[in-house]
């Protein structure tokens, strides 16, 4: 084209068009470039590893967890081999189409219904379909799989527990981890869709059962359907648990505690050497193969709290088994005569008010050993009024009591024990003797588990010398090669008393169940020694206590039980004892384990 001069100011602005246009374009194609280079070059890698994982399926084999045995070597828990059903979604087919479900309910003869979200229960993000299919049911699949578009068999683990409800709190269950645990969990290689143990064993040594899970990688086309199979990784089983768990005494303490007037309450048996746990029972209990099958909503909302670890969480007054505390202390501080004798007239008076015995119409003359026999509360109120609260306090600390025993079981509680400083804190009034004398006798404020007073009572029966109790002696792998040993490390703490004290001591709890309140769990033969006790409850009947060791001169074991509600300790705990024992020394007939 020939611009004329005239026209010179049309060209110009033409030109500058031009420029505009060609600018726009260079930095169209520079970008475009960069762009290229960016997704190309820099990140070339990281979308060639996202476009790999679009076709390739990882499906997750759960491992099995390790077996957990009894201290005899049965067996307590175990995982089983099952099947699930599994759908993989691709884009467009988010759920299975109705055809796939309709031949699936006609083979396992059963309604399928698809799940209304997708969550990563075996390793990347599925639909479970259907799971504990039986192997007849697998077989029945494979051979109309080529109508089974996304479908997948995957194989599953099924936790079984034998004596499931004797063993429940000491075992524990499993469960799925929740969205809201995944926070503390995820960094521990946890996945939403694992199990995790809950209570007992299960829970404190998660990380030994846990195994690792295996499976296949599977390669996949745009439409979801398999290719081919790329890789298989076997998953590995869990470590196994020897537990120190004696299943005879087990099931013993089980069926005795659960046979007696209410049904309800606790308890633990220890090696007093060693300080193993030979039975932990807590009444009722639960079915822990009923709560693998999503029954749980039942324990839940039951009102006896089946879930509810009595034996390491619930917290009673000790009652008259907290009188050898104040015994000790008035032994080593007080100096005095045990063989000195006192009136017990059935009452007390502090002031303007009555504090009655246990015994209402009158033990009469007592003596300390005597009156620890029968469990005489005026001479004890005499001893807590000569101690005084403070001195009270150290000696109950010095035994153990308001610390936790240290067991390798989770969720244990320590106990409280009130003073002066508490009560005023809380209710803004002073300490008064009258607090003094129910604490003497173990009452008011002052709360124990039932497994703290098995290991006072075992770390009395050494003379002092305190063995952390504990639930687990060793654990393998599989290849057998022990891991984890318990170290049978006594701790150097001792409680220290004159030798005077200790011989004295025990001489008054033989004669609790020689001729005290516990003469129902003598055993011809065996030297039982003990102490009952009556736990008020301002609520309901009042607790039945009972803890004790035996052999009395070698002691062996040290048993503590509590039956809520049971009213006299001497009535309802002391023969769920005598039952122990007898099992324990295979003087009665050994309980048959179904």
């Amino acid at each position: 084209m020939v611009w004329q001069k005239k026209d010179k100011f049309s060209y110009e602005i033409f030109l500058a068009k031009h420029k505009v246009i060609l600018v726009f374009f260079m930095f169209l194609f520079l970008s475009l470039s960069l762009r290229l280079f960016y997704l190309q070059i820099i990140n070339g890698s990281k979308y060639k590893n996202i476009s790999e994982y679009q076709k390739i399926h990882n499906t997750k084999e759960c491992a099995k967890r390790g077996i957990i045995y009894s201290a005899d070597g049965q067996i307590l828990a175990e995982s089983k081999n099952s099947y699930a059903v599994l759908y993989y979604p691709c884009p467009g087919n988010q759920k299975p189409s109705e055809q796939i479900l309709l031949e699936l309910s006609k083979i396992l003869q059963k309604e399928i219904k698809p799940s209304n979200s997708l969550f990563s229960k075996y390793g990347r993000k599925v639909m479970v379909l259907v799971e504990n299919l039986t192997l007849n049911e697998v077989f029945k699949i494979q051979e109309k799989k080529f109508k089974l578009k996304g479908i997948t068999i995957t194989k599953a683990s099924k936790r079984l527990y034998h004596f499931s409800k004797e063993t429940s709190h000491v075992i524990g269950y499993i469960s799925q981890i929740q969205a809201n645990e995944m926070k503390h969990l995820s960094g521990a290689g946890y996945k939403l869709g694992d199990y995790i143990g809950r209570g007992g064993i299960e829970q404190y040594y998660d990380e030994y059962l846990q195994g690792k899970d295996g499976g296949w990688q599977i390669e996949v086309n745009s439409k979801g359907d398999k290719v081919r199979m790329i890789k298989y990784v076997p998953p590995e089983t869990g470590n196994s648990i020897y537990s120190t768990i004696d299943l005879k005494l087990q099931y013993c303490a089980y069926n005795a505690l659960k046979n007696s007037d209410t049904g309800k309450g606790a308890v633990v048996v220890l090696d007093v050497k060693s300080g193993n746990v030979k039975a932990l029972v807590s009444c009722p209990g639960f079915d822990s193969n009923k709560v693998l099958n999503n029954r749980i909503c039942e324990y839940i909302k039951d009102g006896k709290l089946p879930l509810f670890n009595r034996a390491l969480q619930a917290l009673y007054p000790p009652g008259s088994t907290f009188k050898f505390v104040t015994f000790a202390a008035a032994m080593d501080l007080l100096d005095i005569n045990p063989y000195e004798t006192i009136d017990c007239k059935g009452k007390f008076e502090l002031g303007d008010r009555i504090y009655v015995c246990y015994h209402k119409t009158a033990h009469g003359r007592l003596n300390l050993i005597s009156a620890m026999a029968v469990s005489c509360n005026v001479y004890f109120y005499n001893l807590g009024l000569k101690l005084g609260i403070r001195n009270l306090e150290v000696y109950t600390r010095k035994f153990l009591f308001g610390q936790k025993t240290g067991i390798d079981l989770p969720n244990e509680k320590q106990g409280f024990i009130p003073t002066p400083e508490w009560k005023k804190s809380k209710f803004k009034v002073p300490w008064l003797q009258g607090d003094t004398l129910i604490f003497t006798i173990g009452q008011g404020a002052i709360c124990v588990t039932p497994l703290q007073m098995a290991h006072i009572m075992a770390t009395i029966a050494k003379r002092g010398f305190i063995c952390k109790p504990y639930v687990v002696d060793k654990i393998v792998d599989l290849n057998g090669n022990e891991i984890y040993k318990h170290e049978n490390s006594q701790i150097k703490d001792r409680i220290e008393l004159s030798n005077r004290t200790w011989e004295f001591l025990h001489k008054s709890l033989l004669e609790v169940v020689e001729n005290g309140t516990a003469r129902r769990c003598k055993i011809p033969g065996i030297k039982i020694s003990g102490k009952t006790g009556t736990a008020q409850n301002p609520h309901k009947k009042d607790h039945s206590w009972f803890i004790s060791y035996a052999p009395s001169d070698n002691p062996e074991i040290a048993v503590a039980v509590i039956v809520e509600h049971g009213g006299s300790g001497g009535l309802n705990a002391v023969p769920i004892a005598k039952r122990i024992y007898e099992t324990y020394f295979g003087i009665s007939a050994s309980p048959v384990l179904d």
